[in-house]
This record gives C-alpha cells, structure tokens and sequence, in this order.
C-alpha cells in the first residue's frame, strides 16, 4: 500500500510505503479465497507504517477482469452508457447480470468521418469485486475506487517518466512500452503509447513458477525457494545452484511474453516492424522482478529494451525501511500499482 501527499503548488510529493505477506494460499490465481488473512495483513501494514486514512483505491488483478478495445456505431454521449451495456452482452463470455461493467471513451475512431468511437470496456464478475472489496472493509478500509491494474500501472508510469525523461529509461515521447507487472501467479502486460492502451493481456505465468522448480529440484519447502529465488542462500543451497532450475523456468515465462508482445500492432503502418509489434521498450516490475534469474531470461528474449521501473523516482519515501530489511528497493519492485492508485484521485474515472 501507498499513501502520497502532495504540496498544491510544486513538484514536491511524499509517500509513504507498508506491505505485509498475506498467508500462502489466501489468494490462488488473483482470487481471494481466504478474506480474513488478506484483511489481517492489511490491518498489521497499515498499523506497522502509521498510515491513517482509510479511504481507499484498490486495483484487481488481470486475471480477474476482462479488457476489450471496441468501436461503436456514431452514438450521442447521452446514450453512450445504453450502447455499450448492448455491445458487452455481444463482447462478454458471461450473463451481463453476473458482472460490472465500465467503460471509458478513448476517442475517434480512425477510419474516416464516419463518427464512430472507440471504447476500452472493462468487466469483472460481481463475487469477484465483492471479495476484494469485502476483504478491504474487513481491515476497517472503505473503498472508494475498484480499478483495474494494468491501468493503474500506466498510471504510475506515465506520471513519473512523462514528464520527466529520465536518461536510464531513455523512453521517447513516441514510443511504444510494454509495461510487465511480474506477480506470482500470472504476469499483467500493458502496451501503451502517446497515453493510450494498445493490448492488455494476462499471461498466466509469474514467479511461483520459479519457486515450484526449486522445490521440485532440490526438494525444498516454499519459503526456503523463496529465498532461494531471490539469491539468498536457503537449505544447504546457493544461487549458483538454483541457476538451472530458474533458467528453465525463467525461459518458458519469457517465451509466453514474447508471444503476447508479437500480437501487438500499435498502428504505424510501418511493414518493417520488429519481432515484437514495434515495442521500444519493456518496463519491468512486480515482486517477482526481483529475481536476478527472471530478468536474465527477459533480456536474453529482449536485450537491452528491458528496464526496471522505479515507482519512486519522483516520490520522498518518508519510511525507507518500510517495514522489510531490505527496505526501499524491495519496495521499488513491489509498490508501481500501488502508486498509481495513490496518485489518481478519488473521483476520477
């Protein structure tokens, strides 16, 4: 979690980070299915980091919703909710009455003056945002904002290299990112350029499979791969043992990463495109981006376009420890949704 403050007159803006583990097995596939734990880690990261508000934004994971660019006939914005409610019916595997639907008009369509519009349609089953929300009521929050993560993420992005270019991430104004928040059951891509969503997907491959293969490999517990995963020494084993076992692993999430980032067409009509749909750069975060092996693989597939992305470029970190020994940089790798949630206000769309 993140709570941001920010002056009404300058740049300067302060965050303060927490987090707590929740119990293994209390979120299996972006599905709560154990709200007490995940309500009791809220509760102890709130109290452990003296963050008092609780009014909140959450964001559900990709796996949980449904994302879909649509066009739609010339249409007044009156009757713009009334024909999107339609084409979702047409659009959704599910009963319209089984989930929620938003949408968010993202401009003209592009074939001529044909008055058309597109639309970035979002659906999440009802049960499904009614454990994350009763899961934050439970910790004594109140959620005010249900987003989703993908565009939370962008959030992030674009507010702390948009207007500030930063020489690491050397991103042009023009380009086309990747945006790959790394968890532990499934990795979120978002392909953006110039502000908007070009492909959201949810590959469902993340850092469990890593620690999987280090248990199955050297018969080790969940928490001793873990560590393992990470580069601490854990069970009689090093890092430089865990190699093979990660690499395989780290390979096939790669390959699945690269299969969704060849489907992407950001609409330049340029016919020498690169393997990669024209990507320029791919951003990196996510707890499981912190293991060395799973960036290794990344930039064995991507080269030098692989970056880490620093949620807290332009952030004071009041709280560097953050609860955790190994302080802010874990928290670089573990907070990007989290701020772009912070920084979005309230009643924003």
């Amino acid at each position: 979690m993140v709570e941001i403050a920010r002056r009404r007159f300058g740049a300067t803006a302060t965050a303060t980070v927490g987090w707590a583990s929740t119990p293994q097995g209390s979120i299996v596939d972006g599905a709560i299915v154990e709200p007490e734990g995940v309500a009791g880690a809220i509760r102890q990261a709130l109290a452990a980091n003296g963050i008092r508000k609780r009014r909140v934004a959450i964001a559900l994971p990709g796996s949980a919703v449904i994302v879909k660019r649509i066009r739609l006939p010339p249409t007044a914005n009156a009757r713009l909710a009334e024909t999107v409610a339609a084409e979702a019916a047409r659009h959704l595997p599910f009963n319209p009455e089984d989930v929620h639907i938003d949408y968010q008009r993202i401009g003209e369509g592009s074939h001529g003056m044909d008055g058309r519009v597109d639309v970035m349609l979002v659906a999440a089953r009802r049960e499904t945002v009614a454990a994350y929300v009763g899961a934050v009521v439970e910790a004594g929050c109140s959620p005010a904002v249900v987003d989703v993560g993908a565009f939370a993420l962008q959030n992030a992005f674009e507010w702390t290299y948009g207007s500030k270019p930063d020489a690491s991430m050397d991103v042009p104004v023009d380009a086309s990112v990747a945006l790959l928040d790394v968890g532990a059951s499934a990795t979120t891509v978002n392909v953006v350029r110039a502000g908007a969503s070009l492909l959201t997907r949810n590959v469902p491959a993340g850092g469990n499979a890593c620690t999987e293969a280090l248990q199955r490999e050297l018969d080790l517990s969940f928490d001793a791969a873990e560590r393992l995963k990470l580069g601490l020494p854990a069970g009689g084993w090093t890092s430089d043992d865990a190699a093979p076992a990660m690499r395989g692993a780290a390979d096939a999430m790669a390959l699945e990463i690269q299969r969704t980032l060849e489907c992407v067409d950001v609409g330049t009509g340029d016919e020498d495109a690169g393997p990669f749909g024209h990507i320029d750069r791919i951003v990196l975060t996510g707890g499981a981006s912190r293991a060395d092996a799973l960036v290794a693989a990344l930039r064995a597939h991507f080269g030098g376009m692989v970056k880490p992305m620093n949620p807290f470029r332009r952030l004071t970190v009041r709280n560097p420890s953050a609860g955790d020994s190994t302080g802010t940089n874990a928290a670089r790798a573990y907070a990007s949704i989290a701020v772009g949630l912070a920084l979005r206000g309230m009643d924003e769309r």
